[in-house]
């Protein structure tokens, strides 16, 4: 059963019992019960007044009812190791303006509630492998000198249930790989130091890398994988990448990408599936990594992408767009920007018919004999089709609109055969 504490005195009153000696290396307030609101500020001054001196604190399974805290100034050094191995916290955490100079675990921790850690300086281990997170975690303006360890197999990865925040934090270990992010997960002004591996994770929400350059910038000193991962809302914003950014075999099915730059090495995308792409620049920039990296079906892609966004933005009404817009209608419908040979195929097809039928109902009129079903019709409609200076279809006397209906068909039908050879470039292509 464990030992229930309602305020200071209780804890104090526990150690006097079960710790003979205050010079005692090792303070145990393990599988205890905190009923009270703990301010770990308090406790450690309390244990001091007491003339404790440890080196190691330990709360492995206990749980804490009610908020705990650590509110320090000017980055007060704790110099003793803090163990919380276990523990569950049922309300909200917030530790702010410390420096721990040895070890702080969270093993196989419980969050219910939101959790928040700012103004840190971490100078050797934070645990946090097999914790969960049930709610919103804030890391902000911490600095880890040494590393973070998020996990250390398969069986005891960190789970963040809620959003999660980087802040002006500094990583010198950044190992996500396999990891599940349920919900959103933010990297502001953040600074990696390692290698920033993203492999085979899932972001479930929203995932945002940006800066805010006002305050600082988010920087990537080393290689950055998110290969096999499978992002559901990518937002890039504000940040250069001076080395390798890979999202080779990534599934991203939203992306918006703003004022971000690829100086060392293109983006890497081999087989890379992308769904929506959110803007007209995100497309041009997406497909100016593919062309670096001479990926045909890619940049095909990606330009059909970029096509149709412009299209869209055009409107029929303004006299500036109306012929481009007019343009873009053509190659839209014909093969929608060179992605769609068999959208081509059909576009001719459809030229052909409607421009012979509309001609020979102007030349013999509507009659009660289907055309398509008729022999003499169907000759001609192939010549119509195959030969490019036929003039037979139009009789010894036309009119204008035969002519000119003549000519439009004609028009279509050759567009729409140089339409689907260009189309067919992209798999010619090296």
């Amino acid at each position: 059963m464990k030992e229930n504490f309602n305020d200071y005195s209780d804890v104090l009153d526990y150690l006097s019992k079960n710790d003979r000696s205050p010079e005692n290396k090792v303070l145990n307030l393990t599988q205890c019960n905190f009923c009270f609101a703990l301010n770990l500020e308090m406790l450690f001054f309390s244990l001091k007044e007491s003339k404790y001196t440890f080196s190691y604190l330990h709360f492995q399974n206990s749980d804490f009812q009610n908020p705990v805290n650590l509110f320090l100034v000017n980055q007060e050094s704790i110099n003793f190791d803090i163990d919380f191995r276990g523990c569950h916290f049922f309300d909200i955490v917030e530790f702010s303006g410390a420096e721990f100079c040895r070890d702080i675990n969270f093993i196989n921790t419980i969050f219910e509630k939101e959790v928040k850690f700012s103004e840190l300086v971490f100078k050797k281990c934070l645990r946090l492998f097999g914790t969960s997170f049930h709610a919103n975690v804030y890391f902000a303006n911490l600095e880890l000198n040494n590393r973070s360890i998020f996990f250390t197999n398969n069986n005891d990865r960190t789970k963040f249930e809620g959003n999660l925040y980087f802040f002006n934090v500094t990583f010198n270990e950044a190992k996500f790989w396999d990891f599940v992010f349920l919900n959103d997960v933010f990297f502001q002004n953040t600074i990696f130091n390692c290698p920033a591996l993203f492999n085979n994770s899932k972001f479930l929400g929203k995932t945002v890398l940006s800066s805010i350059e006002t305050i600082g910038l988010t920087e990537f000193n080393n290689k950055v994988y998110f290969d096999y991962a499978e992002i559901n809302d990518l937002n890039l914003e504000n940040i250069v990448f001076d080395k390798v950014i890979s999202f080779n075999y990534a599934t991203i099915r939203s992306i918006s990408i703003e004022n971000v730059h690829c100086y060392g090495f293109p983006l890497s995308l081999v087989g890379t599936n992308i769904g929506k792409v959110r803007n007209e620049g995100t497309a041009r920039f997406l497909k100016s990594e593919a062309m670096k990296s001479n990926d045909p079906f890619l940049i095909a892609e990606l330009n059909t992408k970029e096509m149709n966004m412009h299209y869209n933005k055009l409107s029929w009404f303004k006299k500036k767009d109306f012929f481009d817009k007019t343009i873009l209608f053509f190659n839209k419908y014909s093969t929608n920007f060179g992605d769609r040979w068999q959208q081509g195929v059909g576009f001719i097809l459809l030229s052909w018919a409607l421009s012979f039928s509309s001609i020979i109902m102007l030349r013999d009129g509507i009659g009660s004999t289907f055309i398509w079903f008729d022999k003499r019709y169907l000759k001609e409609a192939l010549e119509f089709l195959w030969q490019f200076g036929s003039f037979e279809v139009l009789g010894r006397s036309c009119g204008i609109l035969e002519i000119l209906m003549f000519i439009f068909g004609k028009i279509l039908i050759i567009y729409g055969v140089y339409q689907t050879i260009a189309a067919f470039r992209k798999y010619g292509r090296k």
